[in-house]
């Protein structure tokens, strides 16, 4: 960002003859100047032009009797101290109050100012002769340093032109290098802000893609304690009564761990609650000044809270779920308001990304139950394939049965009317052939029992099954998504 030189540094430096032959491309370099260094060094460079002098330079305070040359012009053959840290105890710190009150030091020849001695000896050693000292003064009336002017190769009676010519380029100089800062204070708070909106969308997203409950919790408290770059974040789980349990935690590892600690705390008065419910926040930023009562102090400090931030997490239905709960437990905290808001914000999220993870748990089981189903259908069809597969050897094992019976009723008869007729030797044969059909009608007998068995539990499989498809279309029906749902 270029800053254009203000109308009356231009109208002070072509004032008189002797301040108008200054070079124009200063005043270009001037424009381009978009830092602090860059504008201090082209503004001394602007009074040593201006000014003909020996050397110009910006001392920058660093303490009361410290100071380093942060810019300088200077003629070549002299000193160059650009960059040095002076202590100078001869500079005392009134004289600090009165070059912020517009102290102005006018010097024609150090050996005749009565300055000190250390204070000329210093001079000295930079060829100084005659100076000339403006202060520059902040926005804020701090003192910032001093714009001073050397003359070296002999003395020097500055002129009231000179003198106001400095002083306007100082006061103009200061407000220049503080709107340059306002500038970069702006850009940098509208980048942090802009990164800070981007993290929050990527939390958000995140969040919102958690497939359960558990999940967007332990996001809130991740991206939580990053966001806010603090020593824990917890996500307080009301229960029954004044009864809680911390059921998501991110802590660092110089902190025990409080995750599942359930918490009675009566000190947790329940207006509370609908307060909460309600949007309330509260940010602490030291909990032994904050009025708190002594058992919710205590409750706190076991757990080396020394500031905390609270807000609420609210299901989409408004219904209160719990807090997101962020601990400083190494050194109290001011809470700033973007970090309140930002905090916010992942709660308001996953309040309602609860809600959401919860339908996407249903769904996962109706999904897993539908599956069950299908393994459940797909059994029943198979035992049913099975039990006709059976039906037809059964009914060929009936009609053999039939068979066998009327064969044995044919060879029992034949028997009796062979064994009225026949010889003994003949009957001996025949005894043998009717225990043959004996046990040949015994087998026959045991055959149909088995039969008898398998057919019955064949009954009761068939009844099993037509349960079993009863009851699956009945839950079928109760998984089947409702048209609400959609």
């Amino acid at each position: 960002m270029t800053m254009q030189p203000s109308r009356s540094l231009s109208e002070i430096s072509a004032n008189g003859a002797k301040y108008n032959n200054l070079p124009l491309n200063i005043f270009s370099k001037l424009a381009s100047a978009s830092t602090e260094k860059e504008t201090l060094q082209t503004i001394v460079e602007i009074v040593y032009q201006t000014l003909k002098c020996d050397r110009a330079v910006v001392y920058s305070m660093q303490s009361e009797s410290m100071c380093k040359i942060t810019a300088e012009a200077v003629t070549p053959g002299y000193a160059e101290i650009l960059g040095t840290t002076i202590k100078d105890p001869c500079f005392e710190a009134r004289y600090i109050d009165k070059y912020q009150r517009g102290r102005v030091s006018a010097i024609t020849n150090i050996y005749e100012a009565g300055m000190s001695p250390c204070y000329v000896e210093n001079l000295t050693k930079i060829d100084v002769k005659s100076n000339l000292v403006v202060p520059l003064t902040a926005p804020d009336n701090s003192l910032y340093g001093l714009l001073v002017t050397h003359q070296c190769v002999r003395t020097r009676q500055w002129q009231q032109t000179e003198i106001e010519f400095l002083l306007s380029v100082a006061d103009w100089t200061m407000k220049q290098m503080f709107q340059q800062k306002a500038t970069l204070d702006l850009e940098q708070q509208i980048s942090s802000n802009k990164q800070t909106q981007e993290l929050l969308n990527e939390i958000t997203r995140e969040i919102y893609g958690a497939a359960t409950s558990e999940e967007v919790l332990q996001i809130a408290v991740d991206r939580g304690k990053e966001i806010l770059n603090c020593d824990r974040v917890v996500v307080y789980g009301l229960q029954s009564g004044n009864q809680g349990e911390i059921v998501a935690e991110a802590t660092i590892p110089a902190l025990a761990s409080i995750l599942a600690s359930v918490i009675k705390d009566p000190c947790f008065e329940y207006r509370y609650i609908d307060r909460y419910q309600q949007g309330r926040v509260r940010a602490i930023s030291n909990i032994y000044e904050a009025g708190m009562t002594d058992c919710y102090v205590d409750n706190l400090a076991k757990i080396g809270v020394k500031a905390n931030l609270v807000v609420p997490i609210n299901r989409d239905n408004g219904e209160i779920y719990g807090l997101l709960v962020a601990h400083h437990c190494f050194s109290f905290k001011d809470w700033q308001d973007s970090e309140i808001e930002n905090f916010k914000q992942i709660g308001f999220h996953a309040g309602l990304s609860l809600s959401k993870a919860k339908l996407k748990e249903q769904s996962v089981l109706v999904e897993m139950g539908l599956r069950e189903l299908n393994n459940t259908h797909n059994k029943i069809n198979q035992a049913q394939t099975k039990i006709q597969q059976i039906d037809k050897p059964m009914q060929n094992t009936k009609r053999v049965l039939v068979e066998i019976d009327n064969l044995n009723k044919l060879l029992a008869r034949e028997i009796n009317l062979i064994n009225h007729n026949s010889s003994s030797e003949t009957k001996k044969d025949i005894k043998l052939i009717s225990i043959i059909a004996r046990k040949m009608a015994m087998n026959s007998s045991k055959l149909r029992e088995s039969l008898s068995d398998v057919n019955r539990d064949r009954n009761e499989a068939q009844d099993v099954l037509k349960q079993a498809r009863e009851d699956y279309r009945d839950r079928d029906r109760e998984l089947a998504p409702s048209p609400l749902d959609n």
